[in-house]
């Protein structure tokens, strides 16, 4: 299944924009299409009454979807939601979404020093973030007045948002693969971390090993493991393996290769092996993630 790129609006000044959304539904069933685009998009999905039942999907991830939902997509990262009602209603999916452009930020840096600290956040979205509900009522309490407001208004509002998602203390992420973000910094650590990146995705499939690593970037074994924790949280082998198992994902979704060919290509040479890291990372086995996918 190919993602379509969406083109959110054309203006030439846009830099965010607020919308109301309705996924319309048959028979019961909504959908709103697989697809990503270039900005970031800030979404709530609102059911008060509890009358839908559905799944979010956001790179490899598959979550359910309730009344205050709040997920962060990045640029680039594939997304989707699907259901049906579970009660008799004439309501549509009713979800409040923001997009904001990476070049508006960048501005904004500029201007308050301060907002620097969203840093971490914008990065992070190239997973997609999942936030607590209670941060999700507060920007939805944000939100509830905002298509009246002047446009200056709009952006102190717009600012009081990302401040709020950023300070989230239950913020999780949700892809275990990384899609490409337009947020860079430039500075050493951060030229090697995309090398080292670009290094994993070249090579998942093959046998590499942190010595392979540490050659490509001429550092020490213990400089790796330290640049890796610091910034995936996580052990080069665990990074490796996720990385691994979100590719297995994206195959399984995308094609009908066999699922030992699938486990061959991204880098288990075991199909045991396979199957237990894979249901161990996302709760349910390659064939039951591709029936739920598909």
């Amino acid at each position: 299944m190919k993602p379509l790129i969406e083109h959110i609006q054309n203006a030439p000044s846009f830099d965010w924009f607020v919308k109301n959304y309705h996924c319309e539904h048959a028979n019961n069933e909504f959908t709103c299409p697989w697809h990503y685009h270039a900005e970031y998009e800030l979404v709530l999905y609102l059911d008060p009454n509890h009358a839908f039942q559905g799944n979010y999907f956001a790179g490899d991830a598959i979550g359910e979807i309730h009344h205050n939902t709040l997920l962060l997509y990045g640029p680039g990262l594939p997304h989707m939601v699907a259901g049906r009602s579970v009660k008799p209603t004439n309501d549509t999916h009713h979800t409040q979404i923001i997009w904001f452009t990476h070049h508006w930020i960048e501005r904004l840096q500029a201007l308050l020093p301060d907002s620097r600290h969203l840093n971490n956040l914008l990065v992070n979205s190239a997973f997609g973030l999942s936030f607590s509900v209670q941060t999700a009522q507060k920007v939805s309490r944000l939100l509830s007045d905002m298509d009246g407001l002047d446009r200056h208004y709009q952006a102190i509002k717009m600012i009081e948002i990302l401040v709020l998602i950023a300070d989230d203390n239950e913020i999780k992420k949700l892809s275990a693969t990384a899609y490409r973000s337009t947020t860079t910094e430039d500075n050493e650590l951060n030229q090697r971390i995309e090398r080292a990146t670009r290094y994993i995705e070249t090579y998942y499939g093959d046998a590499i090993k942190i010595a392979d690593i540490c050659k490509k970037l001429h550092m020490s074994e213990s400089s790796a493991y330290r640049m890796f924790e610091k910034h995936y949280g996580m052990s080069f082998s665990e990074h490796l393996k996720q990385y691994r198992i979100g590719k297995a994902c994206e195959l399984l979704a995308s094609s009908q290769l066999p699922i030992s060919l699938v486990a061959e290509k991204t880098g288990f040479k075991n199909i045991s092996n396979f199957n237990r890291q894979f249901k161990q990372l996302k709760l349910m086995t390659p064939t039951d993630f591709r029936r739920r996918f598909n």
